[in-house]
């Protein structure tokens, strides 16, 4: 029975790339005579777009399982890549170095920004937005509003490296499985999931956890920023709380990866999900959407799955109800027959 379970829970995680896949195959071949992956760079633009997303919806689900919608993160992510980048080309060093300067600079924002919500005590989504417009501020005046640019610089080819950025990946979701499974942060996160009260009252140093979440939080959100700059090349200091759209639009990779790890584990249920959105908005690109057009289907099938992730356990529920109705009514029979 065991195996069995574990074969379908297989199964289950499989299909959502899977069956993903094979929609927009039969849709690119409908509309446009087009596969959705013909070419090698069709392969490492979904590989590089799936290490994005996957990096970023971890980020989030270190703060958000817990009802801390941080919208810092996408201010954390343009600091720590800018001036982590900055910081490496001015020692000569490689890209690989430019990805740890980022992740230690991020872990330090995260860590700022935690202690600024435990001992501020201001709403979550509040502090987010002023810790933003801060952490903005910071790489236009390291960079005096020039951002990153890589492009022409030596030794940063590694980043754009597809086994690279698979690597990366890999190794991010791995050890988020190790620390949500077999270490003390893990247990925390779960019993704070089901209340911070109990949590606390159980001996959990609530504040503690909050801000060890908010730093690894930053450092795995500015290496998504640095597996996107190694494409694009560049990356702008921009200003006015403009940053948080790149995380945020993520959001659907984090939820809909907690729904496929309900048979797995979270780590693998978002690095699936990441990897099945990717392929859905590449069909769309492959079949020449416009952006706006592209971002309505994308919100419209994200609304739908929060439909359905709200009333799933509905039926069950009524049946539930139902059973115990019938149950008093036979009991309140059988009492006055009695």
């Amino acid at each position: 029975m065991k195996k069995s379970s574990k074969f379908k829970d297989v199964l289950f995680t499989l299909a959502f790339p899977v069956l993903t896949w094979l929609a927009m195959e039969i849709l690119c071949l409908l509309l446009k005579d087009k596969h959705v992956i013909s070419t090698m760079l069709d392969i490492k633009t979904i590989i590089r777009n799936t290490g994005i997303a996957a990096v970023t919806a971890f980020a989030l689900s270190f703060n958000l399982k817990e009802g801390r919608f941080d919208l810092s993160l996408g201010a954390q992510r343009m600091a720590g890549t800018i001036i982590g980048g900055l910081l490496a080309m001015a020692l000569g060093l490689s890209g690989l170095w430019l990805l740890v300067f980022a992740v230690v600079f991020g872990f330090a924002f995260g860590i700022l920004t935690g202690l600024a919500f435990i001992s501020l005590r201001v709403p979550p989504m509040v502090l987010g937005v002023g810790m933003a417009l801060i952490w903005e501020v910071v790489p236009y005046v390291i960079s005096g509003g020039k951002g990153l640019n890589l492009f022409g610089v030596e030794g940063m080819g590694i980043l754009t490296e597809s086994w690279f950025q698979i690597l990366v990946v890999v190794v991010m979701a791995v050890l988020v499985y190790i620390l949500m499974n077999f270490t003390r942060l893990g247990y925390e996160t779960k019993a704070v999931q089901g209340s911070q009260l109990i949590a606390r009252n159980s001996g959990i140093n609530i504040f503690r956890h909050a801000v060890e979440c908010y730093a690894l939080a930053g450092a795995l959100v500015c290496i998504a920023g640095v597996l996107d700059v190694s494409f694009s090349t560049q990356m702008g200091a921009n200003l006015g709380n403009t940053s948080n759209g790149v995380v945020t639009a993520n959001m659907f990779a984090m939820i809909l990866g907690s729904y496929i790890g309900e048979k797995s584990d979270s780590s693998v249920g978002i690095l699936t999900a990441a990897f099945t959105l990717t392929i859905f908005k590449y069909g769309l690109s492959i079949m020449e959407f416009s952006d706006p057009v592209n971002s309505v289907i994308n919100m419209l099938v994200f609304i739908g799955f929060l439909v359905f992730q709200a009333n799933r356990h509905v039926r069950g529920l009524n049946k539930a109800r139902k059973a115990r109705v019938e149950l008093a009514k036979q009991r309140k029979a059988e009492s006055a027959a009695a």
